[in-house]
């Protein structure tokens, strides 16, 4: 239990300071010739990119669904705020899983370079891509009508 309260309170720690983060202007990736080194700031600047568009939508349809509950406390719906309730903690929880599955694949990635220089750039692509694939998820999930996650 103390395990699980420390690592909810980090990822909720976490996600504030990540949200306000900015993405630097300076695009690493246009710089030619490429080197390694280039190459690893291009494409750790492509996750930062990636990771701060995720936290938009996240924070989005976390307040979707916040607003929900906050409706159905004003109609005293309790049918309806427990299931918006429910459908925040599982978010939550999905996050959390989501989170320590990446660094697992990502690490397992970079690994199969290590001790070469190409270690973070696999890294850091790999951390794009599984980004990539949560924005998707989350919009195919959270997306409705004229609810935007963007």
């Amino acid at each position: 239990m103390l395990r699980e309260n420390l690592i909810l309170f980090l990822l909720l720690s976490y996600l504030p300071l990540a949200a306000q983060q900015t993405v630097p202007s300076h695009n690493p990736c246009d710089e030619q010739p490429a080197s390694q080194r280039q190459m690893d700031d291009c494409a750790g600047f492509q996750y930062r990119q990636a990771d701060a568009r995720l936290n938009k939508v996240y924070r989005k349809a976390m307040q979707y669904m916040k607003d929900d509950q906050t409706r159905a406390e004003t109609k005293s719906d309790q049918r309806q705020v427990e299931y918006e309730k429910t459908a925040i903690a599982s978010l939550k929880q999905s996050e959390r899983a989501r989170l320590a599955y990446r660094d697992l694949q990502c690490k397992a990635a970079g690994q199969q370079y290590e001790g070469g220089s190409m270690g973070p750039m696999i890294e850091s692509q790999c951390l794009t891509t599984l980004t990539k694939h949560r924005i998707a998820d989350l919009k195919s999930v959270y997306e409705d009508g004229d609810r935007k996650l963007e």
